[in-house]
């Protein structure tokens, strides 16, 4: 039995040290200060290019303009994901930001379902989590080995605790988290414990939403016990190093992304295969597959009752990005389906909407990642079938009495799809 790293494991890419020599600074004079400046620039520049070249050749060419338009899009919002929260991470002062380049689209196969948010903290410091939980379906946070800029400290998770093996993190809660590497002795019974190694680390808090209109969003801070006012200005050292950390990010997630599209198109073309993501949502099974689908084609996905806590399931594009979401069904998860009368689903994907429940949009594509997480399973799932068939003859393959859908249940079903982005706060903190 091979001892490798699975694919998508980030032993796999570890960003190499920076060996050159520091350069000259000489801050005496503007032209000297823009000298430095420009030099900085530059580094950021070569991982651009270096991440736009990963994102853009190599590809099918089935959608080679869009995806060419798709992959300065996402060079932009890894950009502003990495400057919030690397660049302006602070380990004194740290915050939850936001695992996303805008208040939609969020980092590298997200799930439409779940609103991200991260910290750059150090097991030197003492920090709490606090405030409402909300009452998503699934509340986990983890913390991991090291900073998802470069993977540098041998990333992997220290600590996870959900709302499922936690009762303090049961849902409409008021929380209490203690983030610290030893753990404290005056730890209270309400208080919840989360353990950070001794140097560098990363927080990650994941809120997955079943039923997009009620459940609640959760109302946290992130502080850390003791916090220095005013924290110190920058300086060389840190000015450089914050840069870097940005400069590392576009590096070591165009060589993670790739690998992700690269598993997704490996699998068969008749079903999607079991996928593994170390690192990503802890007790989740994965499966990633693909699918071509011409505007006279529908494409069929079938899987068998789920048998899980939680699942869901959505649409990519060769950014490992799910689309427009809010405003494209590209996205379902267990409490947003029809199911068959014997608990299996089956969706439908296709360019034109054919009026039934579980369609997927795929006008204006031919090639689509698609991707299912099964959260706490009870019992091993199958992996889910595809085939394709004519347009005109969908009728014959799916149940007589399968509900339909007018233009106005439609309109009305993506108007709250919008509303829901809101309303889940993926707009702020």
């Amino acid at each position: 039995m091979s001892n490798s790293p699975p694919t998508m494991a980030q032993d796999n890419f570890v960003d190499a040290a920076d060996r050159r020599e520091r350069a000259e600074a000489d801050f005496s004079t503007d032209e000297g200060a823009l000298a430095y400046a420009y030099g900085e620039l530059d580094r950021l520049v070569e991982a651009m290019r270096y991440s736009l070249k990963k994102q853009i050749v190599g590809w099918p060419g089935d959608d080679r303009e869009l995806n060419t338009y798709e992959a300065l899009r996402h060079l932009l919002r890894n950009m502003s994901f990495g400057h919030a929260a690397h660049v302006e991470g602070d380990y004194g002062n740290p915050t939850l930001t936001k695992m996303g380049g805008t208040n939609r689209i969020q980092f590298q196969l997200q799930s439409t379902d779940c609103n991200y948010h991260s910290a750059i903290l150090h097991g030197a410091y003492r920090y709490r989590l606090r405030g409402y939980r909300g009452t998503c379906a699934v509340f986990q946070m983890s913390t991991f080995n090291g900073h998802s800029c470069d993977f540098a400290d041998g990333w992997k998770m220290i600590g996870n605790a959900n709302h499922l093996d936690t009762p303090q993190l049961a849902p409409g809660r008021q929380i209490d988290v203690v983030l610290s590497h030893g753990k404290p002795d005056d730890l209270g019974p309400d208080q919840v414990w989360l353990e950070l190694p001794e140097g560098r680390c990363e927080l990650h808090l994941r809120q997955y939403y079943a039923d997009w209109l009620t459940e609640q969003p959760a109302d946290l801070m992130l502080t850390c016990e003791g916090q220095s006012f005013p924290p110190p200005l920058l300086d060389r050292d840190s000015s450089e190093t914050r840069f870097k950390r940005l400069v590392d990010l576009l590096r070591v997630h165009a060589d993670f992304c790739e690998a992700g599209v690269k598993s997704h198109l490996a699998s068969p073309a008749d079903r999607i295969a079991r996928f593994v993501v170390p690192g990503a949502f802890a007790g989740t099974d994965y499966f990633s597959g693909w699918f071509r689908c011409a505007p006279d084609e529908a494409v069929i996905i079938e899987i068998g009752k789920p048998d899980c806590e939680y699942w869901n399931v959505e649409l990519a594009q060769l950014q490992w990005e799910p689309g427009d979401y809010w405003a494209r069904l590209v996205s379902y998860n267990l409490a947003q389906v029809h199911y068959e009368a014997d608990g299996s689903v089956r969706f439908v994907a296709s360019w034109k909407d054919p009026g039934l429940p579980n369609w997927f949009d795929c006008s204006g594509r031919n090639l689509h990642l698609i991707g299912f997480r099964f959260f706490e399973t009870r019992s091993e799932h199958a992996e889910p079938r595809v085939r394709t068939v004519p347009l005109a003859e969908l009728d014959r393959h799916v149940a007589p009495d399968m509900p339909r859908i007018g233009k106005a249940e439609r309109q009305a079903q993506m108007e709250q799809r919008l509303v829901s982005v809101y309303r889940r706060r993926f707009s702020d903190f």
